[in-house]
């Protein structure tokens, strides 16, 4: 997975970036970006919290996303954002197609690591 970023979009329908809190979206997919332009689905992951509110859910959420370095979300609280970045992740936040959104970032560069 050298040289390679993993990016994480929640979603309810897979084509649309999940409205809501990142913990609260049905699914995850994972896409991988090699050398910073070309981007592919490569996992859907099943959201085992999505009916679930327990103290401190964001680090839940994020042992099961770690493997990732970027977050796409729609949505996600303030002390959550706190938490995540403090272990490292990048967050952007988007609304609407998940290919538009992840086209327009890549074209902005601001997916460059």
């Amino acid at each position: 997975m050298e040289g390679k970023t993993r990016i994480v979009v929640p979603t309810d329908d897979g084509v649309h970036i999940y409205k809501g809190m990142l913990g609260k979206a049905e699914r995850w997919f994972i896409y991988e970006m090699g050398n910073g332009v070309k981007i592919h689905l490569v996992e859907k992951r099943v959201n085992p919290y999505v009916k679930t509110m327990q103290h401190l859910k964001t680090l839940d959420v994020y042992e099961l996303i770690r493997d990732t370095t970027i977050i796409v979300a729609g949505y996600i609280g303030r002390k959550g954002v706190e938490r995540l970045e403090q272990r490292g992740m990048k967050i952007f936040f988007r609304k609407g197609s998940i290919c538009e959104a992840l086209t327009a970032l890549v074209e902005s560069g601001a997916l460059a690591v």
